[in-house]
């Protein structure tokens, strides 16, 4: 067959695949958008209705809000904005981009793995591992952006190689301008990419000599031009990131090179690689790792084969796996969304594990790298039925699932009356937001006011919602002023909202 047929119909697969695993019940798992993906939807949506943010500016860098001034990330908010103009505007409508997001990188990690081995099959395996690795199936059904910043890795991977083995500007340049794309992905990138822009550098320069340093330069000065115009137009941005990143100046740099290196041993734990994963129902089952259990072997096999092998390409992908932790390091935490870059290079240094047991000739090594990558299924499949069933409610009070259904609620029940949502409620704004605008009830969102105090002025019949246990709700059921006309209960049963209405006159 016409290898490029061959290829069109393994990539046509991939896509199939990638789109059965990653879009599939969108609407019921993960339970419920949390306050980070509800906001970045608003903003998608804002920007794909008027082309303008939630504060009427026309199309914005980054992207602020009530208590995040620095600002999201564009790349993830434009995205959805594009997808918005045919999907609807669901929870597994502003999800479905993303996941079409991580079933590109599946391809690309297809493309970039037969770049790196030679081999269509090997690449093929690539991508199924990628596609069955733990943290990269849950993340790419988030509306999150740090897994935005994969596809340019794997792109830049892929280029990387395509320049090593037919060295030429124009291949140097396209690897340095995914780089420089990469930046608008998420702002760890920021910290990660100049460092792998340095690796490219590292392989150019060999045949390319001075003129990887001026290829290079320019190609990131136009590629991240419009960032620095947006950060010389907006000076408070800097003091906003280290505010809200917590980053200290001096002291905060000796601690991280100091007593925070113990974050970067703490990352490469087994159990948070292997077992648990973290600690985060958000990012993680707690029935599987970041990545199959398999990789705890095949990761050590594959650096090292590297390390014998010495190809170039190897020491990038070992460099990739050892340095996806600094981000984390600086931050002083080990956050799930600072440690996504690891992904792409830990599947293709466990890709280079399997082939080097392949490879050794011997069938007892090749029977054992069959039973790993059988092993990798099976432990995918029992991961899989969990998410799919315990985890939606395990994971409920993760998502805030009971808001989101008493929010429903509540509109279902609201008519051209004024409508009092408790401050008790936890990011009840964006919630409720959301909730209006998916109902195509937009026009209550004018007519809402969040209380810390029970409302003393409201007309009869207006609703109001609050956590049913709480002092403030109780104190106005037993006013006579209000009272309760459904207590609408989380997935696992508790905590419940209440939705009360106003009476005619107080008793």
């Amino acid at each position: 067959m016409n290898p490029r047929i061959t290829t069109a119909l393994l990539v046509a697969a991939i896509v199939l695949g990638g789109m059965l695993l990653y879009a599939t019940a969108l609407d019921r798992v993960p339970p419920y958008l949390i306050h980070d993906e509800a906001q970045g939807a608003l903003h998608a949506h804002a920007i794909a209705s008027t082309g303008r943010d939630q504060d009427g500016r026309l199309l914005p860098m980054y992207f602020s809000e009530p208590g995040f001034p620095a600002g999201r990330d564009p790349m993830m908010i434009y995205v959805t904005a594009l997808g918005l103009q045919v999907l609807p505007f669901t929870e597994a409508g502003v999800r479905t981009p993303t996941a079409l997001v991580a079933v590109l990188n599946i391809v690309l990690m297809f493309f970039a793995a037969r770049a790196i081995f030679q081999n269509t099959w090997i690449a093929l395996l690539a991508a199924a591992l990628l596609a069955l690795t733990p943290i990269h199936f849950i993340r790419g059904r988030l509306l999150l952006s740090p897994l935005y910043s994969i596809p340019f890795v794997l792109a830049w991977l892929w280029s990387l190689r395509r320049f090593e083995e037919h060295p030429s500007a124009g291949r140097f340049v396209a690897a340095c301008a995914w780089l420089a794309l990469g930046a608008y992905s998420y702002l760890g990138a920021i910290v990660m990419l100049p460092l792998y822009l340095l690796m490219t550098i590292a392989i150019a320069a060999r045949s390319l000599g001075w003129r990887t340093t001026v290829l290079s330069g320019a190609t990131f000065a136009v590629g991240l031009l419009p960032m620095a115009l947006w950060y010389a137009t907006h000076p408070a941005r800097n003091a906003q990131i280290v505010s809200a990143y917590q980053l200290g100046a001096g002291s905060a740099l000796l601690e991280a090179l100091g007593s925070r290196l113990d974050l970067y041993w703490r990352f490469f734990d087994p159990a948070y690689l292997f077992v648990s994963g973290d600690p985060s129902l958000i990012n993680s089952t707690r029935t599987a790792g970041l990545f199959p259990m398999a990789f705890a072997v095949l990761l050590p096999l594959g650096l090292i084969a590297i390390v014998r092998e010495r190809r170039p390409m190897g020491w990038i992908l070992a460099t990739g796996f050892v340095t996806a932790p600094v981000v984390t390091v600086i931050s002083g935490a080990i956050e799930m969304n600072r440690v996504m870059f690891v992904i792409p290079f830990a599947v293709l240094v466990a890709t280079w594990g399997v082939w080097a047991l392949w490879q050794n000739g011997s069938m007892r090594l090749k029977v054992v790298a069959a039973l790993l990558i059988a092993a990798i299924a099976v432990q995918f499949a029992g991961f899989y039925r969990y998410y799919m069933g315990p985890y939606r409610t395990s994971a409920a009070p993760w998502f805030s699932g009971h808001v989101s259904d008493a929010m429903r609620e509540l509109i279902a029940r609201s008519g051209g009356d004024a409508i009092f949502i408790s401050r008790e409620i936890e990011w009840a704004d964006p919630a409720w937001r959301f909730a209006a605008i998916e109902a195509g009830r937009a026009d209550l969102i004018s007519r809402t006011t969040h209380f810390s105090a029970p409302p003393a002025a409201a007309a009869p019949g207006s609703k109001a919602m609050c956590p049913a246990e709480s002092a403030q709700c109780a104190a106005m059921a037993a006013s006579g002023a209000w009272h309760e006309v459904i207590r609408v209960p989380a997935i696992a049963g508790t905590p419940t909202l209440a939705i009360l209405e106003r009476t005619a006159r107080a008793q």
